[in-house]
């Protein structure tokens, strides 16, 4: 989930994700040998995920996590392969490109769905059509957090200060092109009024411009809000239609903006031409790994939910997506930076 991080991992355990990565790469370097499987289904060797970021981030370690257990189930080795860089796009295409022989799986993110809306130059083309939907991974709410001096207290303040103080709110995002600072456009846009979009490079300055109060708010990801409360921010709304179950006591944008629904969310796709029996082998591995309970529980508390369910799901999602980011271009003029 790449608007923000998890904790960073321990000194060994990045180590330990550095030699992984690498492993992963000379992995992906040659073209591997085919070898026989089972008649229409996955052969026997690795399985490689492409994450389109660099190790150590909230969906490295989401999928460095969910690797394990889809091994068990797949019944051979899940490897992850980072390949960072254009927002995703390097990712997407690289693995749009590949055999379409279930081997090779992309993690998408929102970014997949804004980079097709916003930069469709750096794809290949629509990601509905050069990648095949194998299942959704995980979501995880953002939450509207603001400076503890800002003057509301809850969504309705909020609201009422940001349309008495048109372009004056300043809420900060870890990125232009990024689900945290589109929504903030599209909460402007449905209250009628301006919020001004504040990009850093590390979500370490953004914590600390919060605190001191140079920005006003951020749509923090749970995990990360819930620091920032510790340390004196308030917790306004949550950016998902439902409330978080394990943040109850903060209201959900939509109880007051009907259908407003942003969150963080990753799938694994597979080039377009993957046959359908290869897809659903691949979903039922992943289905099967992401119901193990020790893994849902470790991620619980940073209000990660992990979504078992089948392949069409996912491709809604990045429909759904892409269609509302195209929406919102159309109506608000937006610097991609």
């Amino acid at each position: 989930m790449p608007d923000a991080v998890f904790p960073l991992p321990s000194p060994e355990r990045r180590r330990l994700l550095a030699m992984m990565a690498g492993g992963a790469a000379a992995l992906a370097a040659p073209r591997l040998a085919r070898a026989q499987g089972t008649a229409g289904g996955l052969a026997n060797r690795p399985v490689l995920l492409a994450v389109p970021f660099a190790p150590g981030g909230a969906v490295d370690i989401i999928a460095r996590a969910v690797a394990e257990p889809m091994s068990a189930a797949l019944g051979r080795a899940v490897v992850v392969d980072n390949r960072p860089g254009a927002s995703g796009a390097i990712a997407a295409a690289s693995v749009g490109r590949a055999d379409p022989d279930g081997h090779t799986l992309f993690i998408a993110t929102p970014g997949t769905s804004i980079t097709a809306a916003f930069q469709p130059q750096l794809l290949p083309g629509d990601p509905r059509q050069f990648l095949a939907p194998v299942g959704r991974l995980a979501t995880q709410p953002y939450v509207l957090t603001v400076t503890k001096g800002f003057p509301a207290d809850d969504f309705a303040g909020f609201a009422a200060w940001t349309k008495a103080h048109r372009g004056e709110f300043l809420l900060a995002n870890t990125g232009q092109m990024t689900a945290t600072r589109l929504a903030g456009e599209l909460l402007g846009l449905q209250i009628g009024t301006e919020i001004t979009p504040v990009p850093y490079r590390g979500s370490g300055v953004v914590a600390t411009d919060l605190l001191s109060g140079r920005v006003h708010g951020i749509f923090a990801q749970l995990s990360d809000a819930l620091a920032l409360r510790s340390q004196g921010a308030k917790l306004l709304a949550v950016s998902t239609k439902e409330r978080a179950p394990i943040l109850p006591e903060v209201p959900a944008i939509a109880e007051t903006i009907p259908g407003f629904d942003v969150y963080s969310w990753n799938g694994l796709f597979a080039p377009a031409a993957t046959p359908v029996a290869v897809l659903e082998e691949l979903n039922a591995g992943l289905n099967k790994a992401i119901s193990n309970e020790a893994l849902r529980s470790r991620f619980r508390e940073d209000g990660v939910t992990f979504v078992p369910g089948p392949r069409q799901a996912l491709a809604d999602i990045l429909d759904k997506e892409i269609r509302g980011w195209l929406e919102l271009k159309s109506k608000v003029r937006i610097d991609v930076g």
